[in-house]
């Protein structure tokens, strides 16, 4: 980490030394399977291989992957299929099973290009920190966080720099829970999951500091940057997500599908909320970005400096995820997909630990191009 965020961490609001985009346990001591794609075209031809590692050494050959909803098994490694859906894959290695299943979506549509380049030749690209808020409709302190961010956001600068994110994780009545990512404590804010920034009795005096954090990371060049191009069939949401590096790297990419306008009655212990803290925005719906036991993103290997990476994501929202058997549209209370968009960034991997180096907030009804300098 940069002398200057080293400094800008000493002035933050620190409570703990964890880092919510580490690993909760080494992924050298366990055993995780992961997939090439997790979105194909089922014409029977385009395919999703996995891979199954423990301790740190490749055991594909050895695992048996099974389909978690049925437990009948894959032909080895390889997924193909002529039937669109979502597909939710283990892998079990001796006494050894993975409990989180990866799932590969299957459309019965052509898979979308990257978004056009407007400038192949060109690296440098507009920078921005990627804002994690932890927080819950049932967290009666979480106003004076969502308070402090609103007044943040009143700085075009501040607004401009940033994409915000706000994972519900804090409790399961929330209308826009979801069970990870979770921070330590709560309320919680992260700062491209690298600089911690927490609950202060009086938020407020604190925003020279989260600016002055926001502005420090975004002064260094960008290291990457992301494009997205989506598609949207029906209820089946496919968006390529694009990858340029600026500087030599090992990069990671994640994709966090987001709902705005998500009505739940906002508890308030500070006496400070009125109506409009009980509409929540940015509220992360789908965190797909986990891999092993971290949400940090999915490796994309070396890119070279003017090379690229992508990877497909996918959402269904018509895909019945609730225990009473409503899909995702009718769980969610979805009336307008476009209160649907998505945070697409870019990690490196300290240690244990993932650091954004950019990240872009993308609509669904567009193609969101590289942004340059």
């Amino acid at each position: 980490m940069k002398l200057a965020s080293l400094l800008l961490m000493s002035a933050v609001m620190l409570i703990s030394c964890d880092k919510t985009g580490g690993d909760d346990t080494s992924m050298d001591a366990r055993f995780y399977i992961s997939s090439d794609k997790n979105v194909i075209q089922s014409n029977g031809s385009d395919a999703a291989t996995f891979t199954a590692v423990l301790d740190g050494k490749d055991v594909t050959s050895e695992t048996t992957f099974y389909f978690k909803d049925t437990m009948s098994p894959l032909k080895g490694n390889v997924l193909t299929t002529d039937k669109a859906g979502v597909y939710n894959v283990i892998g079990m290695y001796g006494t050894f099973y993975t409990e989180d299943p990866i799932s590969v979506t299957a459309v019965n549509m052509p898979v979308p290009a990257p978004a056009e380049d407007p400038a192949a030749s060109n690296t440098s690209f507009v920078h921005r920190a990627f804002l994690v808020q932890y927080t819950g409709t049932g967290c009666q302190y979480c106003p004076g966080m969502i308070r402090a961010l609103r007044a943040a956001f009143e700085d075009e600068e501040t607004r401009n720099m940033s994409v915000h994110s706000a994972v519900h994780s804090y409790n399961a009545g929330d209308p826009a829970y979801i069970p990870g990512p979770k921070a330590s404590g709560y309320p919680y804010l992260e700062i491209d999951m690298a600089l911690p920034f927490s609950y202060d009795k009086d938020p407020e005096a604190k925003l020279g500091v989260l600016k002055q954090a926001v502005s420090g990371r975004v002064a260094e060049p960008a290291k990457v940057g992301i494009s997205a191009n989506p598609t949207l069939n029906g209820d089946v949401l496919v968006v390529t997500v694009e990858v340029k590096a600026a500087e030599d790297g090992e990069y990671n990419l994640g994709v966090w599908f987001m709902q705005d306008d998500v009505y739940g009655q906002q508890t308030d212990g500070l006496g400070i909320a009125d109506n409009s803290y009980n509409y929540h925005e940015n509220c992360v719906r789908s965190a797909d970005s986990r891999y092993g036991n971290t949400y940090g993103g999915y490796p994309l290997g070396e890119i070279k400096a003017g090379m690229t990476a992508k990877r497909t994501f996918s959402l269904d929202f018509s895909e019945v995820i609730g225990e009473d058997g409503e899909t995702r549209k009718e769980l969610w209370k979805l009336k307008d997909m476009s209160d649907i968009h998505l945070a697409a960034f870019v990690t490196v991997k300290d240690g244990r630990y993932y650091e954004v180096v950019n990240v872009v907030d993308c609509p669904i009804d567009q193609p969101t191009p590289y942004e340059y300098k």
